[in-house]
């Protein structure tokens, strides 16, 4: 099956609050020439299975900046957008705000944070779920080192191994693979979130990305990982 069989809307959600304790103002940081969270609206917008690109933020700075990059809006409110605020709470306000074409439509959402997520992994995801039919697709990356082998100490204080007793002590090699989310994307029937009013939690599929694409701006060191990166990928092109 593939995406030329269905009709519905494949919409992205892009969330983009204003504050940020690790590096502020991050997401209309310049990077490379552009906003940051413009790398995101480009992902979106040039991926040919989007039908709509909807930035969710309480900021008017990120709002214009978006606005600039042919991104939609929808104004969050702020208690939406505090520390304590949650992203599920997030997606809830904006699920009610989307007048969207099908009855049931594709939500792709995409954290601004992830720089060098493509359109090409977009439709990849977004292309993976509709063969498919789970309830979510969200992309990972291999760790290079496995959480597999990670101890937890337990309440007699002594470590033991959080996937077994051995698996501290063996060869990455025998063990499986791990994953960890990247939040590059995340992708969800309009449904199945309203159901439970979060991103689902079972029946994902993983969607792997590598771990060199997969950063997460959080502070300084990030975005000068993620710039240098993606200048080399723009002079490459």
């Amino acid at each position: 099956m593939t995406i030329s069989d269905h009709s519905q809307d494949v919409i992205t959600l892009i969330t983009a609050r204003g504050g940020s304790k690790g590096l502020k103002n991050k997401n209309i940081l310049t990077m490379c020439g552009h906003p940051l969270i413009s790398w995101t609206i480009r992902a979106s917008t040039e991926c040919t299975l989007v039908s709509q690109t909807i930035v969710t933020t309480d900021s008017e700075q990120i709002a214009a900046v978006s606005e600039q990059y042919n991104a939609s809006i929808i104004k969050r409110p702020a208690h939406l957008a505090s520390d304590t605020s949650t992203s599920d709470d997030a997606i809830s306000h904006a699920l009610s705000e989307i007048k969207a074409t099908s009855s049931d439509p594709v939500i792709a959402l995409l954290q601004p944070t992830s720089p060098l997520r493509t359109s090409q992994h977009l439709s990849e995801a977004i292309e993976l779920f509709l063969a498919n039919e789970q309830q979510s697709v969200i992309a990972v990356y291999e760790p290079k080192h496995t959480p597999i082998k990670a101890f937890v100490v337990g309440e007699d204080d002594y470590l033991s191994g959080l996937y077994s007793p051995s698996a501290p002590f063996q060869a990455r090699q025998s063990l499986p693979a791990a994953y960890q989310p990247n939040g590059a994307i995340y992708l969800f029937r309009m449904s199945s979130f309203k159901r439970e009013n979060m991103i689902p939690r079972s029946q994902i599929r993983p969607y792997i990305m590598s771990s060199k694409l997969s950063i997460d701006i959080d502070d300084q060191y990030d975005f000068d990982l993620a710039e240098s990166i993606l200048r080399n990928t723009l002079n490459e092109a």
